[in-house]
Order: C-alpha cells, then structure tokens, then sequence
C-alpha cells in the first residue's frame, strides 16, 4: 500500500499506547479510522489528538467476545463501506513464573492477545479478499522472538501471532491481501499499568 489517504484503518486497543500512535500518524496521512477500545475514555483522549477533518469512528468493543468481533466488523462495513487495514493492536501482559501463575491467568491472556487476532482476522478478511485489497498487521512483541522468563504466557501467545502471520503471509500471496507482523521491543505504553501479574 503506498499511500494511506482515504484508506479505511481498523485499530483495536486504540484508547492508549501503539493504538493511540497509530491512529494519529495515520490520520495526519488522511487516513479513516475506526478505532476500537474496552476504554472508552481512552477512545475520547485518542481522539481529541487526531486533526479536527479526521473521518473517525469509536466503538467500545471486546475483543475476546467473538460474537462482538464479528458484530464490530458488520458495523465497520455499514460505517465505512469498506476496510483497507486492520491492526491487531489489543493486548495486554502476564508476569510471573509459569509455576505460579494460575490456568485462569493464561487463558485470560491467551484469549486476548491470541485469539482476539484470530477473531479479528477472520471477521475482516472476507471483506478484504472480496476487494482483493487489503493489509493485516499483526502487533507480536519481542516476545515473540525469544523466550524471556516470568513472560511464558506471553511468549507463547506472541510466538502464536508471529506464526500465524507468516502462514497467512504465504497463503494470501496473489490475493491482493498480504498479512505482516510488528515485533516491538521495549516501548513506554499503557501495557505495563494494564498488565497482571502473579505471585
């Protein structure tokens, strides 16, 4: 995609950090954004730095809630008619011993950083294939990378969404859709106050 004017972006977790970033780099390229958050007061901080003719929409939304993913995505396409970018950017962190955290704690975790990403993915690439336009990408994590200790959930869901994206990065070649990965390393966001951890 070599230019982002009138492009239809979808963010999840875009009430604070990378999200937030996102959506004001690409709003100053004249992007329309429908920006998703379980924090609708950071939905409303997010918006009041976009520039005053951004097209934006905010949504409370879920993203561990199948059924509100596949809803979000319909409503996104009344909204805007179309989607051109989808960045799975939701997320949050597990710290602690694999030996002290509980089965809740890594399920809490895996179904928001994994499979929040499948849900996503699968609501919105139907659209983007129909179009034969259109980007997935996918926020991993350094994490994703190497294996770091009192990070084990997260390392494996991290790893989870790096293999995911490279296989739909080979299976969508020639559909006009592509699918990338991010694999930030330390940045100063939200996730550290957001983050749980275990004893």
């Amino acid at each position: 995609m070599r230019h982002f004017n009138n492009k239809v972006a979808v963010i999840t977790g875009a009430g604070s950090g990378i999200g937030q970033a996102l959506a004001v780099a690409l709003a100053r390229q004249g992007a329309r954004l429908a920006l998703s958050d379980i924090d609708e007061a950071g939905l409303a901080r997010t918006r009041s730095q976009l520039p005053s003719q951004t097209e934006v929409r905010l949504y409370r939304l879920d993203v561990t809630d199948r059924a509100a993913v596949d809803a979000h995505a319909a409503q996104v396409i009344a909204d805007f008619g179309t989607v051109h970018l989808l960045f799975n950017n939701a997320g949050s962190a597990l710290l602690g011993t694999f030996a002290n955290q509980t089965l809740e704690e890594a399920r809490w975790l895996v179904d928001l950083d994994l499979w929040s990403v499948i849900y996503c993915s699968k609501a919105f690439l139907p659209y983007m294939l129909a179009q034969k336009e259109g980007c997935i990408i996918n926020i991993s994590s350094i994490a994703g990378l190497v294996g770091l200790p009192g990070l084990n959930t997260y390392n494996l869901v991290k790893f989870a969404v790096r293999g995911l994206t490279e296989s739909l990065w080979s299976e969508l070649a020639g559909s006009g859709v592509s699918a990338v990965c991010v694999h930030p390393g330390g940045i100063k966001t939200n996730i550290d106050r957001a983050s749980r951890r275990c004893a």
